[in-house]
């Protein structure tokens, strides 16, 4: 899911190792750090500059749920803190924004245990301005996400995962330092520009025709080339690029006006992720070529064939390598990228996850609105059960890998 923009988070994008010595003076007051507890190089390096003397709090780099935000609430009031740096991927820093929301207004956590049975989709309502909300300064180690800068998080609840929307959870600060993305695996940098491309194609795909449709083909495109840049001279700049691309999806104008429920794809993606325990690009890049096929075969509740056509066409225009049809052609693109997908679900999973899709994202939802079990379950079938292509690593159901 996208919201439309309406608040804005001030960026800012430095040379490797100058958040050390920048950092501090974004926040006010009292100033606490939440990292994930792997990053110590990139954290102790914080600490011996700008935030030198500041209280730190360790988080796991694993699915956020309530007793993760409650910790972080915990260290908000403990410390009094006026300001939240944090350090680290997608789940960390959803960590942090929801942590700071829910210091500043107990309640949502009541709003979210009475109403996580109704939808995937969890509109918080607005803290109060009276309440005081610490400032999030926030500083991503991953690509794709770009939770900094978004204005929904993840939220894993005693009946599933849910998506928590509200413009209040976007960062105040987004920092992106080249040297914090440095230890990132290549493929998982490959992985998160797949995401960012993804997030605008299968928006534009589930949406009608805008005047910013140029913005968009030029956005994917320019994923598109950094990701074959990235293969060929992976370096601090190719991923400091990356970083910007993905942060640009959010930011910039390709996915103004368009329908925020658009990218279907991420729906179902969402629901066999949880229910096999890997990440959500694993569940995605075994979907995405599935679902395109439905859409070329003329489904149009998954989405319009000559949006895709048009798109693929523009994103992968003088690329001649790679294959003119959008399925065929987003599945190659994953396969030289060496994207994982997820194998060998079994029968009871794939049906789970249908269901789950529907129940939380369909019927009169606007997510799924149109389609069918039948229709959901095509997909997965077909996604989850075939022979990976060579080069293409399998991720066996139950295996959850970290970033």
């Amino acid at each position: 899911m996208i919201a439309d923009r309406t608040w804005k988070t001030r960026c800012v994008i430095l040379h490797p190792g100058m958040a050390a010595k920048y950092v501090g003076s974004l926040g006010r007051g009292r100033v606490g750090l939440v990292t994930d507890s792997s990053l110590g190089t990139h954290r102790d390096r914080l600490l011996d500059g700008d935030l030198k003397g500041v209280q730190v709090l360790g988080l796991d780099a694993a699915p956020v749920n309530m007793r993760t935000v409650r910790a972080v609430a915990e260290f908000i009031h403990q410390h009094r803190l006026d300001t939240l740096v944090g350090l680290g991927g997608g789940s960390v820093l959803d960590a942090v924004k929801l942590g700071a929301m829910f210091f500043a207004d107990p309640s949502l956590a009541i709003f979210v245990e009475r109403n996580a049975n109704r939808s995937g989709l969890l509109v918080l309502p607005p803290v109060p301005p009276s309440s005081k909300r610490p400032k999030t300064v926030l500083l991503p180690t991953t690509v794709g996400t770009s939770a900094e800068v978004s204005a929904v998080a993840c939220l894993d609840t005693a009946v599933g995962r849910r998506l928590l929307a509200s413009p209040q959870l976007a960062g105040d600060v987004a920092v992106l330092d080249a040297g914090h993305l440095a230890t990132l695996p290549q493929g998982l940098v490959l992985e998160g520009l797949l995401e960012a491309f993804l997030r605008v194609a299968g928006t534009m795909i589930g949406s009608g025709a805008s005047m910013f449709d140029n913005d968009s083909y030029h956005l994917m495109a320019r994923i598109v080339r950094l990701g074959e840049e990235v293969r060929r001279h992976d370096s601090p700049e190719t991923r400091l690029a990356a970083a910007r691309l993905s942060m640009e999806t959010h930011t910039g104008w390709s996915l103004i006006g368009r329908n925020p429920y658009g990218a279907r794809h991420w729906y179902v993606a969402n629901e066999l992720a949880y229910l096999t325990g890997t990440r959500k690009m694993t569940a995605t890049a075994s979907l995405i070529a599935s679902v395109w096929e439905e859409i070329g075969n003329g489904n149009v509740a998954w989405g319009d064939a000559s949006t895709l056509n048009k798109l693929w066409f523009e994103a992968t225009l003088g690329l001649p390598h790679l294959h003119p049809d959008p399925s065929q052609g987003v599945a190659q693109l994953i396969e030289e990228w060496g994207i994982p997908r997820l194998t060998g679900c079994s029968e009871e999973t794939v049906r789970d996850a249908a269901a789950a899709s529907l129940r939380n994202w369909g019927g009169v939802l606007p997510m799924l609105k149109g389609l069918s079990l039948g229709d959901v379950l095509h997909v997965l079938r077909r996604a989850t059960r075939h022979d990976l292509p060579e080069g293409t690593t399998p991720i066996s159901e139950g295996k959850e890998v970290r970033t």
